[in-house]
């Protein structure tokens, strides 16, 4: 993905500052559930930042559950492999107390010659297809989980425009080797990632030791923007539907024995998405 860019940037204000799958499982399951169960839930985007994570053995460790977050997809599309790639690599990955994970060169080159394929990415202002599209949507489940786990935000911009797996105000978005997602471990111990694919969702838990309880809130849509109507032709052309861009505002603030210890506004604006149709 050459281009996933939106401006996202947080202002900080206070007293202080998964079992991965194989992918011949994966090839197996993508032909399996129906669209209309996933766009149902992908319709439920969970809110509360206080829901519990899966309960699943600690390898051994002594690390605690700190978070989790799940999104959704349409079982069998080419944007599918990607993400199994991408997830596969995450999974298991350990972030050491005090040093700081990018997404970038955990995952490493989204390529042909490392088995990535061609699916939508969002180039411009518009989407079209391009080797290792989809990717986003492992980095942005990982940001949501590193938001809820009160974990330091480093670097994180998101989309360009709006895309509807995420929640809004909160995404990450990617591209190899220039746009990264940063995180750093604030932690007094290690933070395993977990990431979880089945055929149609990916969820991502966090385990280790949490050091903030998590509060959230976010505004609602202001500031909208028409979209406008174009065609294209090609091989790398996706019809779109056209969205109208708006801006919002998230905040996150961090709580510690009851007192506040930081609190972050994310500010996003989202570009219209074009009404695209794609002509032979």
């Amino acid at each position: 993905m050459r281009d996933c860019v939106r401006q996202w940037w947080p202002f900080v204000a206070g007293a202080l500052a998964t079992t991965g799958l194989l992918l011949g499982a994966y090839l197996g399951l993508a032909r399996g559930s129906g669209a209309s169960a996933t766009q149902a839930a992908r319709e439920q985007v969970p809110r509360d930042d206080a829901l519990p994570v899966k309960a699943v053995p600690d390898r051994g460790t002594r690390a605690k559950p700190m978070s989790g977050y799940t999104t959704w997809f349409e079982p069998g599309e080419p944007r599918v492999r990607n993400i199994a790639l991408a997830t596969e690599i995450l999974d298991g990955h350990v972030v050491a107390p005090g040093t700081t994970f990018s997404f970038n060169d955990v995952v490493g080159p989204r390529t042909e010659s490392r088995g990535y394929v061609p699916a939508p990415a969002i180039m411009g202002s518009r989407l079209v297809n391009d080797v290792g599209g989809g990717v986003c949507q492992v980095s942005s489940t990982l940001f949501n989980a590193v938001f809820r786990a009160g974990l330091d935000i480093r670097k994180a911009r998101a989309h360009s425009m709006y895309m509807p797996e995420y929640p809004e105000g909160r995404e990450a978005a990617v591209s190899y080797p220039g746009l990264d997602f940063t995180w750093r471990n604030d932690t007094n111990r290690p933070v395993r990632i977990e990431a979880v694919l089945t055929a149609s969702s990916l969820t991502v838990n966090l385990w280790g030791e949490r050091r903030y309880r998590v509060l959230s809130r976010s505004s609602e849509r202001y500031g909208f923007t028409p979209f406008s109507t174009g065609s294209g032709r090609g091989w790398d052309c996706v019809p779109t539907r056209g969205r109208n861009g708006f801006e919002i505002d998230v905040w996150r603030t961090l709580l510690s024995d009851g007192r506040q210890v930081r609190r972050e506004k994310f500010h996003t604006e989202y570009r219209p998405q074009p009404r695209v149709t794609c002509l032979e």
